[in-house]
């Protein structure tokens, strides 16, 4: 099954998302910051990394930007989404542009979010198996 890293520094919301993907036997790690999330991501061996942008320490767009400074050498990220509150075009234009998805956490409940990521799955190991 998949392995999920989950970047939320909102305990109740990252409870809810692990519980939710849990629930549909993903494996899920978590970070609450942006500095843990970008050693587990350098480490690397994530099917999917849910990442939120604004969090302590690094923001989510910087860790984007320094992985790709610092890319996994044995085990690449397949696929990163950004899973924030912010909507604005400047911010979801960028996220495009260092991810490979944007969702906004307002806009969606658990389920969708488990739709989504079933989506984002299946197109990424599509993608990496051509």
């Amino acid at each position: 099954m998949a392995k999920i890293l989950i970047v939320e520094d909102d305990i109740q919301l990252m409870e809810i998302y692990s519980d939710a993907l849990m629930a549909e036997g993903y494996e899920i790690d978590t970070a609450d910051d942006g500095e843990k999330a970008l050693n587990k991501m350098i480490k690397g061996g994530y099917d999917l990394v849910l990442l939120d942008i604004i969090l302590p320490r690094i923001n989510g767009l910087e860790v984007m930007e320094q992985l790709k400074e610092l890319p996994p050498s044995q085990n690449p990220n397949k696929c990163v989404i950004f899973l924030t509150n912010l909507d604005k075009g400047e911010e979801i234009e960028k996220g495009l542009k260092l991810g490979n998805g944007y969702i906004i956490k307002s806009q969606i409940t658990p389920g969708d979010l488990i739709r989504e990521v079933g989506l984002y799955l299946s197109s990424s190991s599509h993608l990496s198996s051509q």
